[in-house]
C-alpha cells in the first residue's frame, strides 16, 4: 500500500458507525501480517483520512496498551467518504518517533446529522 512507505508491519483497521445520533466511530485493530503479529504495541494514534481529491490526515486521539477506541467525530466535519489510519508504536517513548505499523479502514460515508 502506497501510504505505508517505510513501514513493513501492516495493521486490519475496522471501523462500526452504528451511533450515527453522537456520531461516535468505534475502531478497533490488530495484525494483518506477520510483522505486526510480531510486535507489541504500546500506543496508537488514530486518525480520519478525507478521501476526497487532497486527501488529508486529522488527528483524533492517542490510545495506550489497547487495540480499540470510540472516538467521537468533529462537530465541524463536512459529509463525505472517509477512512481511519492507525499508526502504532511498540515504544512508550515518543522521542524515538519509530512508527512500528500502519493501517487504514475500508472507506465509509459520513453524512448530515439529519
Amino acid at each position: 500500500m502506497r501510504y505505508q512507505a517505510g513501514v513493513d508491519a501492516t495493521l486490519r483497521v475496522t471501523v462500526d458507525f452504528t451511533d450515527t445520533a453522537r456520531r461516535t466511530l468505534d475502531i478497533s485493530w490488530s495484525a494483518a501480517n506477520a510483522s505486526a503479529a510480531r510486535k507489541k504495541f504500546e500506543y496508537a494514534r488514530i486518525f480520519l483520512v478525507a478521501l476526497d481529491n487532497d486527501p488529508q490526515r486529522m488527528y483524533l486521539d492517542l490510545v495506550d496498551r489497547r487495540p480499540s477506541a470510540s472516538v467521537p467525530l468533529p462537530a465541524e466535519l463536512t459529509d463525505g467518504e472517509y477512512a481511519i489510519e492507525v499508526d502504532a508504536y511498540g515504544s512508550a517513548s515518543w522521542g524515538d518517533g519509530r512508527l512500528d505499523a500502519r493501517g487504514r479502514s475500508a472507506s465509509f460515508t459520513i453524512g448530515s446529522r439529519e
